[in-house]
């Protein structure tokens, strides 16, 4: 009887994750305008900053002589103040600032989503973690990278652990809220009435119920995370001066908003495009993955 139990409760459970992440999701992204726009941005982007060696020169290699030039066939997107090339640093800094983010996102959501879950399905843990949560969510974000670019130096791997530590909170309370209505359903009582483990019923069970929410906030960490890096990178608490960043690149462009448009216009709208189109392919994402939209 007991095996009856389980099978009807895997039947519900495969039901339930069939619902949370339906089939054909890309098929019904690509009959979106907006997200298929969104995505090409985004693999434009990821594909320039993993062939940026291949596609353009040396970012930091200056002629003085050639300093403010205005965007030509031989300097596309024109130089700047050192006569270094705006083409190759913007380039390369979009390795930076998608590294930046995939890493913050994909760290973040790996441990947010354990200790949300966990914190939702155990009250025990619930209450040691939650408090914890609350302190380290006081902490501004560029307070804490300041210090910690004070004690271990400026970095990208500074700049990553500092976002990580800020981060986990925000991914561990959506995830908390939704695992606790999760671990509330019939199916999950169902299952440890008849003995299931509460790592099966971890992955099979609730997990699915949360994959939704987490896949909004990874995307809301991802952009949220290039924007600080560059934010940071802007104040010159970010990366060292000698890697090339948006950030940086923004802040150099200061004195010469008006006479060379072109070394803040490039760099920003490259940020701009990056964030927007994360924000609209997510966005997408979510409202084919969300049931009650009915997946359109």
């Amino acid at each position: 009887m007991s095996e009856i139990d389980v099978a009807r409760t895997d039947a519900v459970a495969q039901e339930a994750a069939r619902v949370a992440a339906p089939p054909r999701v890309l098929h019904r992204l690509l009959r979106r305008p907006a997200a298929v726009c969104a995505l090409v941005i985004l693999l434009v982007m990821t594909g320039a900053a993993l062939l940026a060696p291949v596609i353009t020169g040396d970012p930091n290699a200056f002629v003085a002589v050639d300093r403010l030039r205005p965007p030509s066939f031989s300097q596309i997107f024109g130089t700047d103040n050192l006569g270094r090339d705006v083409y190759s640093r913007t380039v390369f800094g979009a390795q930076a600032s998608l590294t930046a983010g995939i890493v913050t996102a994909l760290i973040t959501t790996a441990i947010g989503v354990l200790l949300g879950i966990l914190a939702g399905m155990f009250r025990w843990f619930d209450a040691i973690v939650m408090r914890i949560v609350d302190g380290v969510m006081s902490f501004p974000i560029i307070v804490l990278a300041l210090s910690m670019t004070a004690i271990l130096g400026p970095g990208l791997g500074t700049v990553i652990l500092a976002m990580v530590i800020v981060f986990v909170p925000g991914m561990t309370r959506v995830v908390r809220s939704t695992a606790l209505v999760a671990s509330g359903l019939p199916m999950v009582d169902a299952a440890r009435a008849v003995g299931a483990s509460g790592a099966r019923i971890f992955w099979k069970y609730v997990l699915p119920q949360c994959s939704t929410p987490i896949l909004v906030q990874a995307a809301i960490t991802f952009t949220t995370a290039v924007l600080v890096e560059s934010a940071l990178s802007f104040i010159g608490a970010g990366l060292p001066p000698d890697v090339p960043s948006w950030g940086a690149s923004l802040s150099e462009a200061r004195n010469y908003l008006t006479t060379a448009p072109w070394m803040w216009g490039f760099p920003g709208l490259a940020l701009i495009l990056t964030v927007l189109s994360m924000n609209i392919l997510i966005d997408n994402v979510r409202d084919i993955m969300d049931p009650r939209a009915g997946g359109r």
